[in-house]
């Protein structure tokens, strides 16, 4: 039985079959596959390498949808993890927030910095609710590069913040590339949050060092 299944492997693998075609017919394991076959010449056809890609892809689709199907199931049950972010934690996320993306260059400013409308979100909710700062001393501040639709971007940015136009500094344009174009290009640009207290921002100082003496860093 076994000469049988070998010759008809042969005969499939001089028509440039591939090991697991000649598999799916004749049901044979791998390795007796590399042990018949292996002085048979493998000619790679333009369909033969059409076949490889068109597997590769669909075993490259088949991965990628098990990957999605196991960072699902670790996300959601990391997110049911975080519950009940009261006031005192949300202090802490704050200043953690600030220690890492906030502005330390000027004592007269307190700024965060940020291309993602939560975290701008986050930090006026920080500001408003923890720091206690006034609605009118909140300022914002854009930079978009100059291809981009500057009102349509004031307005996008007015709408997440609550902030009005009126409250905006003059957006700043970043100028693209030699050809215009740009791959990476942040679609409504950067914004930061601009509010001019000096004792606020060595408020936020004080809480960092806290946090660092706290925890013995």
């Amino acid at each position: 039985m076994k000469i049988i299944e070998r010759q008809k492997a042969v005969a499939l693998r001089k028509q440039n079959l591939t090991y697991n075609e000649i598999r799916q017919r004749l049901n044979v394991s791998k390795s007796s596959l590399s042990l018949w076959l292996c002085d048979v010449p493998f000619i790679s056809s333009e369909k033969t390498r059409e076949k490889q890609k068109l597997a590769r892809i669909r075993n490259g689709q088949v991965l990628h949808k098990r990957k999605l199907q196991r960072t699902s199931l670790i996300m959601a049950s990391a997110k049911k993890e975080i519950q009940n972010i009261n006031s005192s934690k949300l202090k802490l996320l704050g200043i953690m927030a600030y220690w890492t993306e906030g502005s330390k260059t000027q004592d007269s400013l307190v700024k965060f910095t940020n291309s993602n409308p939560k975290f701008i979100k986050f930090a006026l909710r920080w500001l408003r609710k923890i720091c206690d700062v006034r609605e009118e001393k909140l300022r914002i501040h854009l930079r978009i590069h100059d291809d981009l639709n500057k009102n349509k971007i004031e307005q996008y940015w007015s709408k997440i913040t609550g902030i009005p136009l009126n409250r905006f500094h003059k957006t700043t344009f970043k100028l693209s590339g030699s050809n215009g174009k740009r791959h990476n290009k942040l679609k409504y640009g950067i914004a930061s949050i601009v509010v001019c207290d000096t004792n606020l921002f060595y408020r936020i100082m004080g809480w960092i060092e806290g946090v660092t003496e706290h925890l013995k860093l």
